[in-house]
């Protein structure tokens, strides 16, 4: 089977640093993998010098002409949407900001012909992003959302069959059309073009795109890929050592990956940072996907001393409040409370 990257990148981002990363680890687990890079001539054109070492590691480029009038980032969509018709033959495409964590070639393709895994790991009433998968999908006037499912396009199992190709087709042709009103990430035509076509869409288990920070944990001691969900949030950083500006800096500034690195890319799943806690429940986890988090957490970055007024003023209220409690709980229960 074929694995294919879609690569548009520039000197500016880490998009090519994130792709080096993810074929080194797939060199180290599945050594005989026949990997393949798509990519637009731009980035053909900067991938020289200490952005060429990853031609080794691959087995062939496929350079496509993107429409010119397109920025980078819709380039990336553009090319991705459209995959299917630029090769034959059965593949697996992967994200560039993805790890693989074990062999790929235990791949069972049998009878499908195409896959996905749901996005993060959960049904779309349980979504973090529930309200804007809806309300994107309401403006374009589609209807997936009444599967109450939603698939993440970083990880998609693609057969060489007509079937295939029409999915494809209808992608690319969604997306234009969703592009135009703005929505332009690919994953609101993605996932109607699923809806068109239950027939021959098969759900993948977890393990084949195991969203690490998403609901991922289950599915982290099996898993064959690991999505870093680099570009979900720029707020929120990534467990994973990997995904860090430090690293993709490190690698931009040396052209490889430092033995320590690889050291790491061996066993992926420990390769956690040492500051990292695990939130559970549905009230906590709903205070972190809020937008007031994202406020307090963009202040404490940008506006330290606003954030730190904030926080005492929180420490006063919530010193007051104990007061209260303690003193209430004492008279209507005429017993010593302890609050921490």
């Amino acid at each position: 089977m074929q694995y294919l990257y879609v690569l548009s990148s520039t000197n500016q981002d880490f998009y090519y640093e994130q792709f080096l990363l993810s074929v080194t680890s797939l060199n180290f687990f599945t050594p005989d993998a026949d990997v393949i890079l798509l990519c637009d001539i731009k980035t053909k054109e900067n991938l020289i010098g200490k952005r060429s070492n990853h031609e080794k590691l691959i087995n062939k480029t496929i350079i496509i002409k993107a429409p010119e009038d397109m920025l980078q980032i819709d380039i990336s969509r553009w090319l991705k949407t459209s995959m299917r018709s630029h090769l034959s033959g059965d593949f697996l495409f992967i994200d560039c900001d993805t790890i693989i964590s074990d062999d790929l070639s235990s791949f069972d393709k049998s009878n499908i012909k195409l896959g996905a895994c749901l996005d993060k790991h959960s049904l779309i009433n349980k979504h973090s992003k529930s309200k804007e998968i809806i309300r994107n999908e309401k403006i374009m006037g589609f209807t997936s959302y009444l599967s109450n499912k939603h698939f993440n396009s970083g990880v998609i199992y693609c057969s060489d069959t007509p079937e295939s190709y029409n999915f494809f087709d209808r992608w690319h042709e969604l997306w234009l059309l969703c592009k135009k009103k703005n929505i332009t990430r690919d994953q609101t035509s993605f996932n109607m073009a699923i809806f068109e076509n239950q027939s021959y869409f098969c759900e993948l288990d977890g393990i084949w795109n195991c969203q690490i920070a998403f609901n991922g944990l289950e599915y982290l001691s099996n898993s064959k890929i690991i999505h870093n969900f680099a570009s979900e949030s720029e707020l929120i950083a990534s467990p994973l050592i990997f995904d860090s500006k430090e690293i993709y800096f490190q690698i931009k500034e040396n052209g490889f990956i430092s033995d320590e690195l690889f050291e790491y890319l061996k066993k992926p799943k420990e390769a956690f940072i040492n500051e990292l806690r695990i939130i559970a429940g549905d009230d906590a986890l709903y205070v972190i996907s809020s937008n007031l988090f994202e406020m307090i957490l963009w202040l404490k970055r940008n506006i330290p001393i606003i954030y730190y007024i904030l926080n005492h003023f929180s420490y006063i209220t919530k010193k007051i409040t104990k007061f209260f409690l303690i003193n209430t709980s004492r008279k209507n229960n005429n017993i010593k409370k302890y609050y921490n």
